[in-house]
């Protein structure tokens, strides 16, 4: 692990802070016919958020630049304006719209890879007498005579409603954007998501439809949060795709408790909304090394909330150091990335005072960097990744490896108290069959009602999600065994799905052996 200190250097104090890595004045995309210089180019994945299965035929826009995905969920979207915080917007019939962030790069591909949430409830509303339409405890009432078309028009008869809410407790990457938003003087600030909901409205011929200026309409969003004191009242904040951050409108009122609680306010107009909190932060500097200790200039580092819902984002400098806001007294899971290889996953410990790293977040070595990132929801309360080496060594909680040394497979965070993340990383890649299986530490909850999934990361390939089979689950089942995959002697590496449940964990290789590959 990497060793922290703590130094009173400020970051603590009442106003939020806002990184000075990232952009403070968003800038929405230019029509990509407009540019006359280098041009950037966006590839990426658009996969079911539920199964991991790709999602063919949704439409990826960028301003007034469009793609449509392959059947295997791909795009490319060439020819955009270079930008800092583009909004790349996703939309696929039967999802609720889902949208990310990009920064992109003259004469340089982005990777954006979306997560879409297939729309939980259909219903049917009479225009003439509104009415509510329900998800779980989720909720939207509609009133009378209430919504119009684009173009003013009102429509008549009946109107199709469909309700999506989102846990973004459960995997941020499903929320929309990059938890920030404007302020009225250009910046951004970073905010804390408590539950969402997405509402779209269409008339019998498929139009789009709103309510109209002076109605409101009032919602329900499921709570939900990786803390266990949710505020009883919240700003409720729609996302606005234009620009890829959140705006500020209206607040609502907690209601109930634990999984039957919920946020309830009213709305002006229909995108997705979000119950949340701007919160304080302060900063983890720190530097990001390659295998031999070179320096990584201009890497991605990221962090996932462990006590909060929220990510962040910074770049490193020209001397491969950053300085990455995260949650005032709050942990996250922070990794970086560059040149499509991954670092160590290194938990920060909370403080009120910025931290210091002593040691650097480090590259894999070529041909190695692969990653699982276990993710779940609030039962069970403690699931467990391990994976079993070609070696015949098992890395799990009791044996968490080194990233140093052989394995050179370790756990780097370790969470006990629901929702993760967990993750193991491998630095250096033997030649042979490794395993990766899910143990059920603690028996409240299981695997197919955990709303678990693990996120494998390969260098050079998409990000593949892989969440529990619906079927074959009993009682006694105590481990999900997820994929196995086959590294050659010149690092080749062969993923085969597995995919089944059983009650003993994982078996060790009948011929253990340790040989290292060469790319």
């Amino acid at each position: 692990m990497v060793s922290l200190c703590l130094a009173a250097c400020g970051g603590g104090g009442d106003d939020p802070a806002t990184p000075p890595t990232e952009p403070t004045t968003p800038t929405e995309p230019t029509n990509p016919g407009v540019p006359t210089g280098p041009t950037a180019t966006i590839t990426g994945k658009a996969v079911d958020g539920t199964t991991g299965l790709p999602v063919a035929g949704a439409t990826v826009r960028v301003g007034t630049a469009s793609a449509t995905t392959a059947a295997d969920g791909s795009f490319t979207l060439a020819g955009l304006a270079p930008a800092a915080r583009a909004a790349v917007v996703f939309a696929a019939t039967g999802y609720a719209e889902n949208g990310r962030i990009a920064d992109l790069v003259g004469d340089a591909s982005t990777d954006v890879q979306a997560r879409l949430l297939p729309v939980a409830t259909t219903g049917s509303v009479a225009v003439a007498t509104g009415g509510a339409v329900d998800s779980g405890t989720a909720r939207v009432v509609l009133p009378a005579n209430g919504v119009q078309r684009a173009d003013g028009s009102l429509p008549t008869g009946n109107i199709t409603v469909q309700l999506t809410p989102i846990n973004s407790a459960l995997d941020p990457q499903l929320m929309p954007g990059d938890f920030r938003t404007g302020t009225a003087g250009g910046n951004t600030l970073p905010i804390e998501s408590f539950g969402a909901l997405n509402v779209t409205l269409t008339d019998s011929a498929g139009a789009a439809l709103n309510l109209r200026s002076g109605q409101t309409a009032t919602i329900r969003i499921p709570a939900v949060s990786r803390r266990a004191d949710p505020p009883v009242t919240i700003p409720l904040y729609y996302y606005n795709t234009a620009t890829g951050l959140w705006q500020e409108e209206g607040n609502a009122t907690l209601v109930g408790a634990g999984s039957s609680a919920y946020y309830e306010g009213t709305v002006s107009h229909f995108s997705t909304w979000n119950a949340d909190q701007v919160y304080n932060t302060v900063f983890v500097r720190g530097c990001v090394r390659d295998a031999v200790g070179g320096v990584v200039a201009n890497a991605y580092v990221g962090s996932d909330g462990i006590d909060y819902v929220g990510t962040s984002y910074a770049y490193t400098d020209a001397s491969g150091n950053f300085s990455l806001p995260v949650r005032v007294s709050s942990q996250a899971a922070i990794t970086a990335v560059a040149g499509g290889r991954l670092t160590n996953t290194v938990r920060n410990e909370a403080s009120a005072a910025d931290i210091a790293w002593t040691d650097c977040l480090t590259l894999s070595q070529a041909g190695a960097g692969i990653t699982m990132k276990l993710t779940w929801g609030a039962l069970p309360t403690d699931l467990d990744s391990r994976l079993m080496t070609p070696s015949g060594e098992e890395v799990y909680f009791s044996n968490d490896g080194s990233l140093v040394a052989a394995p050179f497979a370790n756990l780097d965070v370790d969470d006990t108290s629901s929702y993760g993340p967990e993750v193991v990383t491998i630095t250096r890649l033997m030649v042979g069959t490794y395993k990766y299986s899910v143990n059920r530490y603690s028996s409240n909850g299981t695997f197919t009602q955990s709303g678990a999934r693990v996120e494998l990361n390969i260098p050079g390939r998409a990000v593949e999600l892989i969440t529990p089979p619906a079927t074959g689950e009993t009682e006694g089942t105590d481990y999900w065994n997820l994929f196995e995959f086959d590294v050659s002697a010149n690092c080749t590496i062969t993923v085969r799905p597995v995919q089944t449940y059983s009650d003993a964990g994982l078996s060790a290789p009948t011929a253990p052996a340790t040989q290292y590959c060469t790319p």
